[in-house]
Formats: C-alpha cells, structure tokens, sequence
C-alpha cells in the first residue's frame, strides 16, 4: 500500500509499504529517506478525529492495526539532537544496541562529521588552554587594577604633601 509522510517543511515522502509493517520498519524506511537516526524521528499517524504522536513502545504495532491502509498521510517531526542525548543518557550511558539506528549514506556521514564539533583530547586541551588564556587575562587586568589603585594612592600622598606645603606657607606668612 502506499502511503504519504508529510515532514515538517513540507516535503512529502510517498513510500510503499505492506498492511503488516510495523511503525519501527515504516521509521526506518523514513530514516533512510531523511538521512537522520530513527532515534530523532517523531512519527504522527492517524486522521484529524484520531491523530496521535506514535510513542517509542508502540514501535513494534503494525500499521493496519493504527488504521493506516492505502493512501494514508501522516506527519513527521524531528526530535532535537540534545533531547535524543538526554534521552539515550537517561535510559543507561548512551544508546543501547538494539536502539534503531539507521546507517546514513557515506555522503551525508561526511556532512555530518564537518558539521559536528570534535569531541575528543584535543578539544579538551584546547578548552583547559581557552580557561589558562582568560585567567592569565583576569591576573593582568587584576595588576593593571592595583597598578592604577597604587597610583591613585600616590596620588593622595602628592595631595597630602601639597596640602602641608601649602599650609607651612601659610604659616610662613
């Protein structure tokens, strides 16, 4: 049967699938589409009486139980990459292996790693260099501050001996 996913931005993805695939099958087909990890997907099925956001226990329903037949549309969000982070921390350190993960092309995993910051040693050391360079800053700014506080000192002492010099003319008068 075919079926219609309506994303976001609203493009539409037309994809043939049979009455017994299941919601996860149906992500997967979508992720492939997308080029994004099942994970981040948010699918939305149903008509307006009856739509619903398919939560992740319900991956394993097949699409005819959902009411899905020929020439159904449905909606597709993204989760936020941070939000599918906190999600996979929260569920025990990070992913699990049977977490639906769809492989993205060669091409667009090269997108992807230009687009995503290091994280490894070298990022590290450059963030404990980044905190030298702003205390090494602070200390400076620190000296400059008690440079001119000390000669602002000096200043009062110039005053005070100013205004004893001009007292002992006065008394000289």
């Amino acid at each position: 049967m075919k079926v219609s996913v309506e994303i976001i931005t609203g493009t539409f993805i037309d994809t043939d699938v049979s009455e017994d695939t299941t919601v996860k099958e149906l992500k997967e087909k979508i992720a492939a589409e997308v080029k994004l990890p099942v994970t981040r997907l948010i699918l939305v099925i149903g008509d307006e009486e009856t739509r619903r956001m398919m939560m992740e226990d319900e991956d394993d329903m097949m699409l005819r139980d959902l009411g899905v037949g020929e020439d159904s549309h449905m909606y597709l969000f993204f989760k936020h990459p941070d939000l599918v982070s906190e999600e996979e921390e929260s569920k025990g350190g990070g992913g699990d292996d049977d977490d639906p993960m769809e492989e993205v092309s060669s091409e667009a995993e090269s997108e992807e790693e230009d687009e995503k910051p290091k994280i490894d040693g070298e990022e590290k050391d450059q963030a404990m260099k980044d905190e030298e360079e702003d205390s090494d800053e602070k200390e400076k700014q620190n000296e400059k501050d008690g440079e001119a506080k000390d000669n602002g000192d000096d200043d009062d002492v110039k005053e005070e001996a100013r205004e004893g010099e001009e007292g002992d003319n006065k008394e000289e008068i």
